[in-house]
């Protein structure tokens, strides 16, 4: 019923979300598309922003193009635009907070996902700036069946402004699966993502233990096919948006950088060592500046052990120098 089916996630995002929202009605597409949107039980009036945003531009007087439902975990609203006729919105606000829980919400989105051939990807706190993105990523993708995962550039919005990070190319492209895993999850922006739907099934299990979702997602859309840049820019990413994961404490602590540890030594494994190189460059560039947030001693050894298995990383005399001096400037400006 739908070419693409948007998964938009948002929590505490009311000051935000309506950006996003209005990406997703401007798109203009010859196909429709379903935006599941997902608000995780916020505390600061984020599903009233949705539901008002829902009630003037969706036709919820139609009976045959909308619903509401009161679900075992939350509430479902659904209608079509007023306007913008292949553009549905399906709107999930959830009675508990999964995140918190480390409950699945993906489940409750299957009525739209089957229905589905393209999933897209844009929290609650970034947003699409091109009203072309869904139809150029289609586009392309449905000439190019060997393509599993489109992508393209993004703005950064942090407090100080604008810029443009992450990756950036002269022209359109193909990523190698060794530069998507050497240059880390940052190097994609996730509003940018547009992945056919067979990619959410049979995962390999260092993508079922990985703690995060968008990097390692990038990895198999590469492993299992072609990934394809788009070099214009058509989205925005929010940097470190209070209370979104790009926050600096949750991505640097102990037990996410172990846990990220323990997910890429699954993916050396499952594919038999061919990418062990950017696995480990990828590793070590992440530890080595979590050591200095985090302080912890496995984080050290861990890095040494590194140095130890390819010395082309890092001197390992050089390391040890290094370590000594940067703790010593930090001692010093603590005291």
């Amino acid at each position: 019923m739908y070419k693409v089916c948007i998964q938009c996630n948002a929590y505490n995002h009311s000051g935000l979300i309506e950006d996003a929202m209005n990406g997703f009605v401007m798109q203009k597409t010859d196909f429709p598309f379903v935006a599941a949107i997902v608000d995780d039980a916020s505390t600061d009036g984020t599903p009233r922003v949705i539901t008002n945003f829902f009630e003037r531009n969706f036709n919820i007087e139609d009976k045959t193009v909308s619903s509401r439902k009161d679900m075992g975990y939350g509430t479902v609203l659904f209608a079509r635009h007023r306007t913008n006729l292949n553009c549905y919105f399906a709107i999930l606000l959830l009675n508990e907070n999964h995140y918190s829980q480390r409950k699945r919400k993906d489940p409750y989105l299957k009525p739209w996902v089957d229905n589905s051939e393209y999933i897209a990807l844009c929290e609650g706190d970034d947003y699409w700036t091109d009203s072309l993105k869904l139809q150029k990523q289609v586009d392309y993708m449905e000439v190019h069946p060997e393509c599993c995962m489109a992508a393209c550039s993004a703005i950064w919005r942090t407090e100080e402004g604008y810029q443009l990070c992450g990756c950036q190319k002269q022209r359109d492209c193909d990523l190698s699966t060794d530069e998507v895993i050497r240059k880390g999850g940052y190097y994609l922006a996730t509003a940018s993502l547009l992945f056919r739907k067979e990619l959410s099934r049979d995962w390999p299990l260092w993508r079922r233990k990985a703690n995060v979702g968008d990097f390692p997602l990038q990895i198999l859309g590469a492993l299992r096919g072609t990934l394809h840049f788009f070099q214009e820019t058509m989205c925005a990413y929010r940097f470190r948006v209070v209370g979104s994961f790009s926050d600096e404490h949750r991505v640097w602590s102990a037990d996410f950088l172990f846990a990220k540890i323990a997910w890429m030594k699954l993916l050396d494994r499952d594919t038999r060592h061919k990418y062990r190189r950017p696995i480990y460059f990828n590793l070590f560039n992440t530890c080595y500046r979590g050591l200095f947030i985090t302080r912890q001693v496995g984080l050290f050894k861990y890095l040494t052990a590194l140095i130890k298995s390819d010395h082309k990383f890092y001197n390992a005399a050089q390391f040890r120098e290094d370590i000594k001096s940067r703790l010593t400037k930090n001692h010093h400006s603590n005291g």
